[in-house]
């Protein structure tokens, strides 16, 4: 005996269809929230989508996206520069972290040099926090006529921790090649030498986000003293020239 299937009830239908609008109007609401800035995030309302989510379900942008960060890296270059005869001047601070959100923005598969430099500052910030007080202040005040050695040994003498030290210069190398192939490729004129610093501020608690932006939290700065340039071979430079000129 054939199988009779009952027909669908309209009322079954209504259901269905009312609970799947329901679906996709929550899982609309959850990627607006999760999303950046923009008009229709700015139309609907910060507070009118946290009063909906956080209430209700419970959900904390913390636990939705895996890629969410807890502190906002800066990573900023100055450099002395030399335009033929006249007086060598320093440029004004460009924030390269900054450079790059605003080249990736709705780049779904952007270039990894443009990840560069906030792992720089990352780690440097790291290894800040990791060095004593009197150790900072040497790196603060470090000139570019300091060798490399000399800085190193300054350091070691300023405190007990020479890993904390050895893993501190690696990374001031790492930012010094970088900001100078990245200073070369921006700036006309001869580079005759070099700053960075880096700095770190915390992503406001979830409660209070509606009130407090991240733009109006300060960074926690550390600065680094001149350097000499770095004068990288034509292969590496090549690389930064499309990096900063486009």
């Amino acid at each position: 005996m054939p199988d009779v299937h009952e027909p669908v009830r309209p009322w079954q239908r209504r259901l269905v269809t009312g609970l799947a609008l329901l679906v996709a109007i929550h899982s609309a609401l959850l990627m607006l929230w999760l999303a950046p800035s923009s008009p229709i995030r700015d139309l609907v309302g910060s507070r009118n989508l946290a009063s909906y989510v956080d209430p209700y379900f419970q959900q904390d942008v913390d636990t939705v996206d895996p890629s969410v960060q807890f502190v906002d890296e800066s990573f900023l270059v100055r450099v002395l520069v030399k335009d033929g005869k006249a007086k060598a001047k320093p440029t004004d601070w460009v924030d390269l972290t900054q450079e790059d959100v605003r080249d990736v923005r709705f780049n779904p598969n952007p270039a990894r040099v443009h990840l560069i430099a906030r792992r720089l500052a990352t780690n440097l910030n790291r290894s800040m926090f990791a060095l004593e007080p009197e150790q900072r202040k040497i790196v603060r005040e470090s000139k570019a006529s300091d060798s490399t050695s000399a800085r190193a040994a300054a350091l070691n003498k300023a405190g007990d921790n020479p890993a904390v030290v050895q893993n501190y210069m690696a990374y001031d190398q790492m930012a010094t090649q970088f900001a100078s192939l990245y200073a070369t490729s921006k700036w006309e004129g001869t580079i005759v030498q070099l700053q960075f610093k880096v700095g770190r501020r915390s992503v406001p608690e979830f409660s209070k986000r509606n009130d407090t932006k991240i733009e109006d939290v300060d960074y926690l700065w550390f600065s680094f003293g001149w350097r000499p340039r770095f004068r990288g071979s034509v292969e590496a430079q090549t690389p930064f020239d499309k990096y900063v000129r486009g």
